[in-house]
């Protein structure tokens, strides 16, 4: 690094605060990153190639995505690493396995075969989510920060709000039939659980805003989610930032309140900024900064965090020729109402050796059943239910490896090939942590604020917007984004000029 001062600094290599920092040195800030050693989600194991968490975009025709492409000018770059996958994904019932097309009709088709009795209702569903969504692009196409906090954002929420016709009512009742069919009822909610994490009651918004997205706006991206943050990287880096995944703040220095720089690991001198950007969980923040700098809100909102639901996933290094044909590469299997092992997601990996396959399998694991990670009994039961969905697994299972226990990878071969992932000490197992929506909030699916209490210490990503995926996150960024950018009134200036707002 060539100086000890940044506008921006970010913390972490998750997509909201990556994102906001993409933004703000699109804008003239100078902005690193730092990626808090943050672990790559391939990896390798024996002979296989494996992910950590699986990812599907949706809502890539959003406003917000729009805006986004934009303004950074990576709207090529974006359409060379996203593509359409058909079926984009499949739920599996008990009684019933269905194919979601970007075609609706390809998608009633699979409803008439497969839930012939529910096929009215699909119908009267779907037939109000598209208008409901349109209403709701308006909103989200305005230049606003959500969840709106000072005075001048909530005059620019409320606003934007009365100029949309949805809130009047329409959206608060979302169509849904009196007596929904069940099969059709866990056909439609099955990734609307899983991008939640369970959260019920949800708000009428996230509720339209996931289906449509879902039913009608799902693409496979090259890499994952980390193919999408590293188009926001590479503006970071093309803006004269600069990036470093491997490097980690060790503390973070506040003075009289707000943030005045950060200590990186292994260094004595400190670089200096005017913000930092993260999507950290509190308690995290709070262990890099001395207790006697921390506000009083700030303390207030690290004594009411709580436990989150944790996602859980497990690999499975198989042969190729026990996967069914019909199995999407991303697929939903409903067991139950319930989490745990009621609701898997499986993501199919593809592998050099055109003869073996990979599984992810993934879970959400409620706050009071999180004990049963460390003893095994999630992946036991994981294991279970897919010995249901493919009767003859045991014996064409090759390894069985799961990044979030601490368990070394199970070879059952007897002759691995390739070298075996690390076991990591029990304090350093990544944690992934959901963040479930909210029904309360301007809009039913904000969490927290951006602001923590601590001046210049600003959230961006899940920590601040739930339950909308890739778009929630940008949300969050876009305004994280305005509230640095303001620290700085010259920039401010500026920006509003280059500032346009989003044709529908």
């Amino acid at each position: 690094m060539s100086a000890n001062f940044y506008d921006a600094i970010v913390l972490g290599m998750d997509v909201g605060p990556v994102a906001a920092g993409a933004l703000l040195a699109k804008r003239g800030f100078r902005v690193l990153v730092l990626g808090q050693q943050a672990l790559s989600n391939n990896y390798a194991c024996f002979d296989f190639d494996f992910i950590r968490k699986p990812f599907l975009l949706t809502s890539a025709a959003s406003p917000i995505v729009r805006r986004f492409l934009g303004e950074l000018g990576i709207g090529q770059a974006f359409q060379q690493v996203v593509s359409i996958p058909s079926p984009a994904y499949q739920v599996v019932l008990p009684h019933a396995r269905i194919n979601v097309y970007r075609d609706p009709e390809q998608t009633q088709r699979e409803i008439a075969r497969e839930l012939p009795h529910a096929a009215q209702q699909f119908d009267d569903v779907i037939s109000h989510i598209g208008p409901l969504n349109g209403e709701i692009d308006k909103l989200m196409a305005n230049d606003l920060v959500i969840p709106p906090e000072t005075f001048m954002e909530k005059r620019e929420f409320t606003r934007a709000e009365v100029q949309n016709p949805f809130r009047t009512g329409a959206l608060d009742h979302l169509p849904w039939p009196p007596n929904p069919d069940p099969s059709l009822s866990d056909f439609l909610e099955a990734p609307l659980r899983f991008e939640t994490a369970g959260a019920s009651p949800l708000s009428p918004l996230v509720r339209a805003r996931q289906m449509g997205s879902w039913l009608y706006d799902s693409q496979a991206v090259r890499g994952g989610r980390s193919g999408i943050i590293d188009l926001f990287l590479d503006v970071i880096a093309n803006w004269g930032g600069d990036r470093h995944p491997q490097m980690r703040a060790s503390e973070i220095i506040v003075k009289r309140g707000r943030v005045t720089g950060v200590r990186i690991s292994g260094r004595e001198e400190i670089t200096g900024c005017q913000v930092i950007l993260t999507d950290a969980p509190l308690p995290k923040l709070a262990a890099a900064i001395s207790p006697t700098a921390w506000s009083k809100r700030f303390h207030e909102r690290i004594d009411a965090c709580t436990d989150p639901p944790l996602g859980y996933a497990v690999n499975l290094g198989v042969d190729a020729d026990i996967i069914p044909a019909g199995l999407a590469n991303t697929a939903f299997a409903v067991f139950g109402t319930g989490l745990f092992d009621q609701l898997l997601r499986i993501e199919k990996t593809p592998q050099k050796d055109k003869t073996l396959a990979g599984l992810n399998v993934s879970c959400i694991v409620p706050p009071d059943r999180q004990e049963a990670i460390q003893t095994g009994a999630v992946r036991d039961a994981m294991l279970d239910r897919m010995r249901q969905l493919l009767p003859f697994l045991d014996t064409h299972l090759r390894v069985i490896h799961s990044p979030f226990d601490g368990f070394g990878p199970i070879d059952l071969t007897g002759s691995p090939a390739g070298a075996a992932p690390a076991i990591p000490h029990p304090e350093e197992i990544p944690l992934w942590q959901l963040q479930p929506p909210e029904a309360g909030g301007a809009l039913g699916l904000e969490i927290g604020t951006h602001r923590t209490g601590i001046k210049g210490l600003v959230l961006s990503g899940t920590r601040v917007i739930s339950g909308l995926g890739i778009e929630g996150e940008l949300i969050a960024a876009w305004g994280a984004a305005r509230i640095a950018g303001k620290m700085d009134p010259k920039r401010e200036r500026l920006v509003r000029s280059m500032r346009s707002k989003v044709e529908m």
